[in-house]
């Protein structure tokens, strides 16, 4: 598990590390990795780099881009990891929401607060990627992460899984329904039947156009504006309810 602690102020990034430090001692067992920076611009480069974090303790407010807009960017370029604010004050909460904060540290931070949102968040992230659906194309069968896939789009008589980083795997041809086809997906919360013909992963959605939904800033499927309503207001509460 990687985690990435972003914080302007020297004496801050300093406690956030020693509570990573702390938890890393006590979770030897757990393979946990961090890395702190002092501006985001560093944190979105190494993101870059490295394929992005699991982890993001992130102070909300700094000079020029604060945490939010870090946040945001984040999101932007499709990293998915959870993401805890560090702030004094909980009036950022509205604004966290639009880009699904996982939890909020008040400082000063303590052991116990920073241990509990971190267990809370290695949970679901160990929970997800354990998750798995076997997809038969036509030269193998293909083990897809439920993590990995964007979305799952009907193409004629088969089906197309647009997965993060952009590759794309072709099922066979269908034998029963499209929704019948994505029913182990539709078992997990994260996805959603938004149309005849389209399951997205509702933890990859960046934005919901009128007639789009997005996903990173490089996917965006036309769904038409009847399912676009009908889906942002299932994508708003399952943020709501799963995370924060």
């Amino acid at each position: 598990m990687k985690i990435a602690i972003c914080d302007d102020e020297a004496s801050c990034r300093a406690q956030a590390m020693a509570a990573v430090e702390q938890y890393v001692e006590k979770n030897k067992d757990k393979n946990i990795s961090f890395t702190p920076f002092s501006h985001p611009e560093d944190l979105l480069e190494a993101a870059e780099k490295c394929g992005g974090y699991d982890i993001y303790v992130l102070d909300i407010v700094m000079p020029g881009m604060n945490g939010i807009a870090l946040g945001l960017k984040l999101r932007e370029a499709g990293y998915d990891g959870k993401i805890i604010y560090l702030t004094s004050s909980e009036e950022y909460s509205l604004d966290a929401f639009r880009v699904k904060a996982f939890d909020y540290i008040l400082k000063p931070i303590t052991d116990e607060s920073f241990s509990r949102a971190i267990d809370e968040a290695a949970a679901q992230i160990a929970e997800k990627k354990d998750k798995y659906v076997l997809v038969k194309s036509k030269e193998r069968s293909v083990k897809l992460t439920c993590e990995s896939i964007m979305y799952a789009a009907l193409n004629r008589r088969s089906i197309s899984y647009y997965l993060v980083g952009g590759r794309v795997v072709e099922s066979v041809s269908l034998r029963g329904t499209f929704s019948d086809a994505m029913a182990e997906l539709l078992a997990d919360r994260r996805f959603c039947l938004c149309s005849v013909g389209m399951v997205v992963n509702l933890d990859h959605i960046t934005e919901i156009e009128n007639e789009a939904v997005v996903f990173g800033n490089t996917y965006r499927p036309f769904l038409g504006e009847k399912y676009c309503r009908k889906l942002r207001n299932v994508w708003s509460n399952y943020l709501f309810d799963g995370e924060g």
